[in-house]
Order: C-alpha cells, then structure tokens, then sequence
C-alpha cells in the first residue's frame, strides 16, 4: 500500500514537471519567434536608414547644398595661396 502511494505520488510529481516544462517551452517559444519578428523590423528599418543616409551623403547632393545654399564654389588658381613651411 505504501509503494502504492509512493508511486503514485512520483507519477502526479512528474506529471507536474511535465505540464510545467511544457507551458515553459511554449512561452519561450512565443518570445522567440516574436523577437524574430522584431529582429526582421528592425533590419527592415537599418535597410532603410542605410539608403537614407547614403542618398543624403552623396557627393553630389553636398555639392548642390553647398553650391546652391551656402553659395560656395570651387577654389580656382586666382583665389588660391600655397604656403611653403621650413622644415627644420
């Protein structure tokens, strides 16, 4: 009767663990596959930004900025000194 007892007591004590390692592996199981989708997001977004900031550092672009807004232009060889340094 005693064995009985015993053994019953480990078969429900395991069939806790059971229940519980399961319910644990289905939680980490949705985290995973939601940082999943989170990981797709954000390389989505760095994809982006990347032709973002390509598209707004290109010479091209700068030169027009720079010709346009800041009226700036190239040095030609009237308004442009060269400095000798000695070197000792």
């Amino acid at each position: 009767m005693l064995k009985t007892g015993i053994a019953a007591f480990v078969l429900f004590t395991n069939a806790l663990a059971v229940i519980l390692v399961s319910f644990e592996n289905r939680e980490l199981a949705h985290e995973w596959q939601a940082l999943g989708e989170e990981h797709d997001q954000l390389q989505e977004e760095y994809g982006r930004l990347m032709l973002e900031y390509s598209t707004l550092a290109a010479p091209s672009r700068v030169e027009y900025i720079a010709r346009q807004k800041l009226n700036m232009e190239f040095p030609d060889k009237n308004n442009t000194q060269v400095i000798e340094l000695n070197e000792q």
